[in-house]
Order: C-alpha cells, then structure tokens, then sequence
C-alpha cells in the first residue's frame, strides 16, 4: 500500500470501496446481462431441440419409406413369380396344342414365352431400382442436410462458450 492510501483510512477503507464496486458490478450484471445471456440460451436449446425433433421425424419418415419400398419389392417379386407361372403355364398349353402341328413352332413359342418374361423381369428390376435410388438419395440428402447443420451448430455453441469463458475472466 502507499502511504496516500494509509493515511486516508488504510486498508479496509480501500477494501470496502473495492466491494462496493464489485457489488454494484454483479448487480448490473445480474440485472441486464444475465436476462439477455439467458433468453438467448434458451433459444439456442430450443432449435437445437426442434432439430433433433426434425431428424427422428426424417429417420421415420425414412425408415417408413424404405418398409413401403421393401414391401412394393416383395409384391412385384410375388407379381413376377405369378406372371412367370402363369406365362409357363401359357407356354405348356401352347406347346401341348402346337405339338400336334409340329415341333418346330413349339420351340419358337417356348422362347417367346420366356422373352416376355425376362422382358417383364427387367422392366420390374429397373423400376425397382429407379424407386430404391430416388429414396437413397432423399435419405442421404436429409442426412447431410442435418449433418451440416449439427456442425454449423456444434461450432456455434463452441465460439458462444468460448466467449462466455471470456468474459468471465475480464
């Protein structure tokens, strides 16, 4: 301590005038800073939530997507088995009819059968296809949607409490 300060009242009249200041410091802080600081962490937590809210909808409505996909599959292989029983079918009673007539018209009719077939087996598969590729795609843009914006968010936060830590410390 200098000798201005001793002689003025000492220590504790210095320390008295520090705590005042610092009182009045913490209640200003308390009185305005904290409300504005609080309101918008509060609203930081409730887009945070919304999003997350967001991506489990997305994911079900994914999720949902692909189960309609895996059962529109499974009707057009149960489709393409029926067509190929009933084309067979077609095939064997053509053959029956056209062996009186003559063998060589029964192999061409076997083999067209069985173009058809393969024809409407390949149509089904692109299909299928095209419709698993368009979901895929949906989904995987959902997905970076939601990525991007996690880290966006994620840095965010981390500069906001880095800044807090900042102040603190002044």
């Amino acid at each position: 301590m200098n000798a201005t300060a001793m002689a003025a009242g000492g220590p504790l009249r210095v320390f008295i005038v520090q705590l005042i200041a610092f009182l009045v410091l913490m209640y200003i802080l308390y009185r305005f800073v904290k409300p504005i600081l609080t309101k918008l962490l509060n609203q930081r937590a409730q887009k945070i939530e919304e999003t997350f809210l967001k991506i489990e909808k997305d994911t079900a409505d994914t999720y949902r997507e692909l189960t309609g996909t895996k059962e529109k599959l499974a009707q057009v292989e149960r489709e393409i088995r029926e067509r190929q029983v009933k084309s067979l079918k077609e095939a064997q009673q053509a053959r029956d009819r056209i062996l009186a007539e003559a063998s060589g018209q029964v192999a061409a009719a076997l083999e067209k059968a069985k173009r058809e077939i393969q024809i409407e087996h390949e149509k089904a598969i692109l299909e299928l296809r095209e419709e698993a590729t368009t979901l895929t795609l949906h989904a995987a843009d959902q997905l970076v949607q939601s990525a991007m914006n996690d880290t966006l968010q994620e840095h965010m936060v981390q500069r906001y409490l880095s800044g807090l830590d900042g102040v603190k410390k002044a």
